[in-house]
């Protein structure tokens, strides 16, 4: 975030993914951890402007938001090793690979479906002007 961004909302997925809507963009967060220590991870950045659509893909348990979108700004940090422990990220933690979406139960889907609709909101403001 830069210093004059402020924090609108959030919407918390599974295993600490997150929505993070700011004044002019979205953040999808997606963090990396292997036994509680951090390894990195990466941040989608998305400008209003720049989305097309937001779907839910609702299954029987776990749902998935994925924010449609031609350009995003990918900021990914480098795997590290930790204490010397030739320790890799954990591969299935990244539950959705696509950097513009995040998994998310179906509660807390239920639970975020207003903040869906702020987002909306929030596109078609910046689409209209």
């Amino acid at each position: 975030m830069d210093e004059d961004e402020h924090v609108r909302f959030g919407i918390e997925g599974m295993d600490g993914q997150l929505i993070i809507a700011l004044d002019e963009r979205l953040l999808v967060v997606k963090p990396d951890f292997v036994r509680g220590t951090d390894f990195g991870g990466q941040v989608a950045s998305v400008y209003y402007g720049d989305i097309d659509s937001i779907e839910t893909n609702v299954a029987a348990s776990n749902s998935v938001i994925k924010i449609n979108t031609l350009y995003y700004q990918l900021n990914k940090s480098h795997n590290q090793i930790y204490q010397g422990n030739h320790v890799p990220p954990a591969k299935d933690f990244m539950l959705s690979d696509n950097p513009t979406s995040i998994p998310i139960t179906r509660w807390a889907l239920s639970k975020g479906k207003p903040y869906l609709y702020m987002i909306s909101d929030l596109i078609g403001e910046v689409k209209e002007a």
